[in-house]
């Protein structure tokens, strides 16, 4: 739960707003007082969305769905309004912590506690589908723990059984690792999705793991619709019926009606493991500690910004903890509006400033190797940004870049993340290493809850750090070859593509291995090519030409590897196109691998026309052309101002959730956080780039999002 910002309105339709209880890229959802003065949770949908006709005509329906819950287990809907400026609608609110955050603190569950879990989900379910909807995102973090029993919350995305989804059949809704196989292949669902959704959850609650693993969406999709669950550590006497929840067929599941039979009754009395009876009550005694929403009464009328200062200030005026200099902020806000007119206040209230004179500063580190050419174009890219940041008029306050060396190992890049994040003047650390080197600052940062940014690594084993302090600034391994795939669906459009998988590193090459086979993201048919260790690449290569196969996607990371099988493919006359990502680049594979096109996470600011004015600034600045990855570390700076100007005086506490609060749009990608999913992404389709390999040189062909468009 967090305080109102001053941006917040003060009061949605009826309902007088209290405090934050999370927001994300569709809305914010708030603590409310009703007319009646009880708490409500009110979810207010953003007004990009609400300018869609098509989403209001969506959410007045799924708004109907909703209305028709009343069983024990569910959160019924007090009021909605589609048609406000920013839709939104209101339920009870549960005062208590999320099955997710529960056993993230506290861990598995006993056999016991999760019959009761069982059998209150399973009657919530029973009442879901007696009513005629489909749940479609039954997950522990839409499981709400009270003191009498958990509720089922969030029907954002429900659908009426048998009714025709506005959505197109194809697209995947709801949260991998949780939603059922015919869910991940994007298919029409019915009850027995729910059913496999429970499954995960229990197993989930049962061993502290989802069923599926971690990681990115894409490696999760696939480990749902072709690989088994990790039940291992499920108390025996559930095992079975929880292992038929997650059968991959839906006609082998049990029904939510065999379900209840098997759990039997909820047992209130004894529902809850041990330490959670304390953190649902504190939970609930968080609400006792906020101020009552009240109007502020004035003696004359007051219109627009004034009126709606005035009141955002004397609310936070009264509530507790307001540290004084943020009642001393407020107070001048309040006398300023007579004399500067709407709007000053609230400049003068987040500026941050310390009064006449300097400005503060808020000071970014950026770690890497020393030694690495990268590290220079990071270093370049980075000065870029704050240069024109401190130069701006007007700005909150002044950037100061301090650079540390990383050495090329985790270790020293460890120890080197670990000092700057000892330092109280650092806000955030860029990390500008490698997919070896970065890992080892993850650690180092999540333990001094230091602000993490990651623009260049792009290993699997990142994909976790979004539930850390970390955030990636590119797309993972997990994520996928946006740009080789993109080109390969909307240009070749191959009727197969053989994916050859170089087995010398299989921890680093299965993520994208299984994002090309999830279905949907390698459009037509494929062939797996598998060549083992060191193993020869000739076999392989005959057989793709004999096949005559459309495309040949390279699933490897040594540019020595990539080089034997591009060589190994010529001499068997293959003529189809052939692709790989950016690791494989190197002298050896450049010899080999005329024609090539190769995917990156990085731009080539001389030659993508969306970058001339940022290369024409950088040659004004160091005479010479930006090398790669001077853009990504550009973006990144101004990213992290973006958060920093939001978060005021809190600099590095507040940073992360600032960041995460709405997307950003910059010259290589868009960033955004995929609140669903809890997931923070740069966006594939505005940060990957096409190359193709000419006279042993990779040269800028596309960004991915522009692949495939009619041009003219």
């Amino acid at each position: 739960m967090d305080r109102l910002l001053p941006s917040d309105p003060a009061m949605i339709g009826e309902y007088r707003l209290a405090a934050r209880l999370g927001a994300g890229g569709m809305g914010v959802v708030y603590l409310a007082r009703s007319p009646r003065g009880s708490w409500c949770a009110l979810k207010s949908i953003r007004s990009e969305h609400a300018d869609d006709p098509g989403f209001r005509a969506r959410f007045r329906r799924e708004t109907e769905l909703a209305v028709r819950l009343r069983g024990r287990w569910t959160v019924p809907v007090l009021a909605a309004d589609a048609e406000a400026r920013s839709p939104w609608l209101a339920t009870a609110y549960v005062p208590g912590p999320s099955l997710a955050e529960a056993v993230a603190r506290y861990g598995p569950w006993p056999a016991a506690q999760l019959r009761c879990l069982g059998a209150a989900l399973a009657e919530a379910l029973d009442a879901v589908h007696d009513s005629g909807l489909v749940h479609r995102d039954v997950k522990p973090a839409n499981i709400l723990l009270a003191a009498d029993g958990p509720r089922l919350i969030d029907f954002g995305i429900a659908r009426a059984v048998g009714v025709t989804a506005l959505t197109a059949d194809g697209t995947v809704i709801g949260s991998p690792g949780y939603l059922s196989p015919e869910q991940a292949r994007g298919r029409t669902v019915g009850p027995p999705s729910d059913v496999f959704s429970l499954g995960c959850v229990l197993a989930h609650a049962a061993t502290g793991r989802p069923v599926f693993g971690a990681g990115g969406a894409a490696g999760v999709l696939y480990r749902t619709v072709h690989e088994e669950p990790d039940v291992e550590g499920l108390p025996d006497t559930l095992a079975e019926i929880v292992g038929r929840c997650l059968s991959k067929d839906p006609e082998h599941r049990p029904t939510v009606g065999e379900l209840r039979a098997f759990f039997g009754l909820f047992d209130e009395r004894n529902w809850l493991p041990e330490g959670l009876p304390s953190l649902v009550a504190a939970r609930a005694a968080r609400v006792l500690d906020l101020p009552v929403p009240q109007g502020t009464v004035v003696d004359g009328p007051l219109v627009g910004d004034a009126a709606y200062a005035l009141t955002r200030a004397a609310e936070s005026l009264a509530a507790p903890r307001t540290s004084r200099r943020r009642v001393l902020a407020l107070g001048g806000a309040v006398l300023g509006i007579g004399a500067a007119g709407g709007g000053s206040w609230w400049r003068w209230g987040r500026s941050g400033s310390t009064g006449a004179g300097a400005l503060p500063k808020r000071v970014i580190g950026l770690l890497g190797d020393r030694s690495d050419p990268a590290f220079l174009a990071h270093e370049r890219g980075s000065r870029l940004a704050v240069s024109e940041h401190n130069s701006t008029s007007g700005r909150p306050f002044d950037l100061v870049l301090r650079t540390a060396d990383g050495g090329g190992t985790a270790k020293a890049t460890a120890a080197a993340a670990t000092a700057l994040a000892a330092d109280p003047e650092v806000s955030l650390l860029i990390s500008s290493g490698t997919n070896a080197t970065v890992p080892g600052a993850v650690e180092a940062c999540a333990l001094a809850a230091m602000p993490h940014l990651v623009t260049r690594a792009d290993t699997s084993e990142l994909d976790t750090a979004n539930l850390t302090t970390t955030l990636l600034m590119r797309s993972t391994r997990t994520a996928g070859p946006p740009a080789i795939l993109r080109h390969l669906n909307r240009v070749v459009r191959p009727a197969r593509t053989a994916v050859v998988h170089d087995l010398t590193d299989m921890a680093e090459t299965v993520p994208t291995v299984r994002t090309v086979t999830v279905p949907g993201k390698l459009d037509g048919d494929f062939m797996l090519e598998e060549v083992a260790a060191d193993g020869d690449f000739a076999i392989a290569a005959r057989r793709i030409t004999d096949r005559g196969d459309d495309a040949v996607l390279f699933a490897g990371v040594r540019p020595e590897r990539a080089a034997s099988c591009a060589r190994a493919l010529r001499e068997a006359g293959y003529r189809g196109v052939c692709v790989a990502d950016e690791h494989v680049l190197g002298a050896p594979f450049l010899a080999q691998a005329e024609g090539w096109l190769i995917g990156t996470g990085y731009a080539d600011p001389v030659a993508d026309p969306h970058l001339k004015a940022f290369a024409a600034a950088h040659r004004a600045r160091y005479g010479a052309d930006p090398d790669p990855w001077a853009a990504e570390a550009y973006d990144t700076v101004h990213f992290a101002v973006h958060g920093l100007t939001a978060a005021g005086d809190e600099a590095r506490t507040a940073l992360r959730s600032e960041l995460l609060r709405r997307p950003w749009q910059g010259i290589t990608r868009t960033f955004s956080y995929d609140a669903d999913n809890e997931f923070f992404q740069a966006h594939d389709d505005a940060g990957a780039f096409l190359y193709r390999v000419t006279d042993r040189t990779v040269r800028f062909v596309s960004r991915a999002d522009d692949i495939g468009r009619a041009k003219g």
